[in-house]
């Protein structure tokens, strides 16, 4: 038995449906950016988040559902060495702390946020600590942060910031498809390393790093529609991080094919015993 959700990718109302019909849960994506849109001034843009916020809160406060958040993640930086850069990051995290709060969230993604060759890691990865160190002081119990891989070549740098951090509020959220498409290890040495630090996974499939002029390698594609061997992946995950939640966050296209897929493989969602 795992514990098995979904991303809505942004499409709310469409997932939350598949999520009430399959007895699973749901990570909201609706939050993942806070930045006002062309055309709005800040105070429209508030207003905006602040209305979706309360008509989705309002179907969720109706449900019984698992529910975690992905958090706003576009050129989040807390390892940078300029303050304003890790203050604006700050800002945006915090908002994105409390909306999850609001929705009731047992969970929340924020990127790791390195890129490589941008600062020396060591470095970076100090300044991370000390930025989580000090987030986490007036955080309760109710949400653990889980950090997400995307451009790091290795997985060194979140079990360093993890085990400087030490605290258990803060975790990993493995994607799996960042893993295949961006870093210098397979995916599976990615979870050998980090253990059971991991307690969240992103679960999509790409071809790997491809070098296509406009292309993105990160093409969230269903579980069987790229190169990760996925059925060896999810072995390892049961064995390094068998207490983690496996989030299926390929486009919204491929969720009941990925439930199907998960099934054929013997995994069944833990709701299914509540039943």
């Amino acid at each position: 038995m795992r514990e098995i959700r979904l991303c809505d990718s942004s499409s709310f109302e469409e997932t939350i449906k598949k999520c009430q019909d399959n007895n699973i849960g749901i990570e909201v994506q609706t939050f993942y950016d806070l930045m006002p849109k062309k055309g709005e001034t800040r105070k429209s843009a508030d207003i905006r988040i602040e209305e979706e916020l309360l008509k989705e809160k309002e179907v969720l406060d109706q449900l019984t559902i698992s529910k975690s958040m992905h958090g706003p993640y576009c050129e989040m930086n807390v390892g940078s060495k300029v303050p304003e850069i890790v203050a604006v990051a700050k800002k945006y995290y915090e908002k994105g702390y409390e909306i999850a709060k609001k929705l009731g969230c047992t969970e929340i993604v924020f990127h790791n946020g390195y890129y490589p060759g941008t600062s020396t890691e060591t470095k970076w990865t100090a300044r991370a600590i000390n930025f989580w160190k000090n987030f986490l002081k007036d955080k309760d119990d109710g949400i653990t942060i889980c950090l997400e891989n995307q451009f790091e070549l290795r997985s060194d740098m979140l079990k360093n910031v993890i085990d400087g951090v030490n605290d258990n509020r803060l975790r990993i959220c493995l994607d799996i498809g960042h893993a295949h498409a961006n870093s210098n290890m397979a995916v599976e040495e990615w979870i050998e390393t980090l253990g059971d630090r991991i307690v969240y996974y992103h679960l999509h499939n790409n071809h790997g790093k491809q070098n296509i002029p406009g292309h993105n390698n990160d093409e969230h594609l269903g579980l069987n529609h790229g190169t990760i061997d996925i059925e060896k992946v999810l072995k390892c995950s049961e064995k390094y991080s068998p207490n983690a939640i496996w989030n299926l966050e390929a486009k919204v296209d491929y969720h009941l094919e990925d439930l199907k897929t998960l099934q054929s493989l013997g995994y069944k969602n833990i709701n299914d015993s509540k039943e």
